[in-house]
């Protein structure tokens, strides 16, 4: 399976139950800060499956993060643009440790779906949250991990069989 990065046209919607959506955790070597990061799903689509049963999934998701750190600045509770955080920033690759990255697990239609939020870069700012936090601008990647069960891959090819676009029109995965 893969991610793609924008919604198909003719894909199927899948309905899932998170299993665990845990925080991957970073620390700042520099300061000290510790930096949580949340993926969650909101929406899988299946986009197209081939004859063995791999295919294409596209996510809906969101980011949750979180700062804690021991050098506290002014609070400021003004909402912030993306393009107001990236001008701000002042450290352009903020050295960190790993501190915990697991998987995500949904439960989608039958299927144990693994995603992995990795962080590639971490940028600090000059701005500051609405309780003194620092601000740090994240670069991040979602790595799922592949479906290769033959039981999981006949399931996904009989959803994509009776519920995915059908005739010469239909994406091919």
């Amino acid at each position: 399976m893969t991610i793609l990065p924008q919604a198909p046209t003719g894909g199927v919607e899948l309905s899932f139950d998170p299993i665990r959506e845990p925080w991957s955790i970073y620390k700042a070597k520099t300061d000290g800060a510790i930096i949580k990061v949340r993926l969650t799903v909101g929406r899988i689509i299946l986009a197209g499956v081939k004859e063995d049963g791999s295919g294409h999934l596209v996510l809906g998701s969101n980011l949750l993060f979180s700062v804690t750190s021991p050098n506290k600045g002014q609070p400021d509770p003004s909402p912030k643009t993306n393009e107001q955080i990236i001008a701000a920033i002042v450290e352009r690759t903020v050295p960190y440790d790993t501190v915990k990255e697991e998987w995500n697990e949904y439960d989608v239609e039958g299927v144990v779906v693994g995603l992995k939020l990795v962080i590639t870069n971490i940028a600090k700012t000059n701005l500051f949250d609405d309780i003194g936090q620092p601000l740090y601008y994240v670069n991040w990647s979602t790595v799922i991990r592949p479906i290769t069960g033959p039981e999981d891959r006949a399931k996904l090819k009989k959803i994509w069989d009776e519920r995915g676009p059908k005739g010469p029109e239909a994406p091919k995965a």
